[in-house]
């Protein structure tokens, strides 16, 4: 997604259900950022954790699927979130381009209905659920959600962004590439401006840097727009 992550001495490194993952340093790093605001040492420790496992799970749902379509892929964790790598080859079509894309979401948008469940079930039964327990359940929930839907907007090298490009494809297979950076030059300055609108500014900020990202692909590969 975002091109090969330099491995360093300080990646973690383990495997998950058969699965090689590697998290680079950075990665930690930017998720105390997004939650230093928090100011509690616990909370920030819970959703550096939450950041983790949701991560995980998306990264494990494309990972899994490829994997099932007969490819050995392998996760790394970086400071721009993560992705699944593998080697295609001639028996990679662009449908199952289109659905390894569409599992990372969808894993954890299910993983957002298990959230769900267990506090229907924790409301059902009484259970007390401590200030901790609840700040973890709705972090799960924010993340798997709304990173999810945001994942899934037309803007490479997002999920969404991936999708669009390979649908494209079918029908335009010699510039479905050019398109899809054109819709994500249109679609990540708007995201941007509604953001900032919005007063959001990490999300302003990002999807700016994502449309000026395709923007420069389009020069780069095409020689222009």
């Amino acid at each position: 997604m975002f091109g090969q992550v330099t491995q360093t001495p300080y990646d973690i490194e383990f495997s998950l259900l058969g699965i090689p993952v590697r998290i680079h340093p950075f990665f930690w790093l930017i998720s105390l950022l997004f939650g230093w605001g928090l100011g509690q040492a616990d909370l920030i420790v819970i959703w550096m954790l939450c950041v983790f496992v949701s991560i995980l799970i998306h990264e494990m749902g494309h990972a899994l699927l490829t994997r099932a379509l007969g490819y050995q892929p392998h996760i790394v964790l970086h400071q721009f979130g993560g992705y699944a790598s593998f080697m295609p080859d001639s028996r990679f079509s662009l449908w199952k381009s289109i659905a390894v894309s569409f599992a990372g979401p969808l894993a954890g948008f299910v993983f957002f209905g298990v959230i769900i469940a267990i506090e229907i079930v924790l409301a059902m039964t009484g259970t007390r659920v401590s200030p901790q327990l609840g700040f973890a359940l709705g972090s799960l929930e924010w993340i798997n959600l709304w990173w999810g839907l945001v994942n899934l907007l037309p803007v490479l090298p997002l999920d969404g962004g991936q999708i669009c490009r390979d649908f494209i494809r079918m029908f335009r297979r010699g510039d479905g590439e050019r398109w899809a950076l054109r819709i994500g030059v249109f679609v990540g300055a708007a995201i941007a401006v509604f953001a900032f609108q919005l007063g959001d500014r990490y999300i302003a900020i990002m999807f700016g840097i994502l449309g000026f990202f395709n923007f420069r692909d389009l020069q780069e590969r095409y020689g222009g727009f």
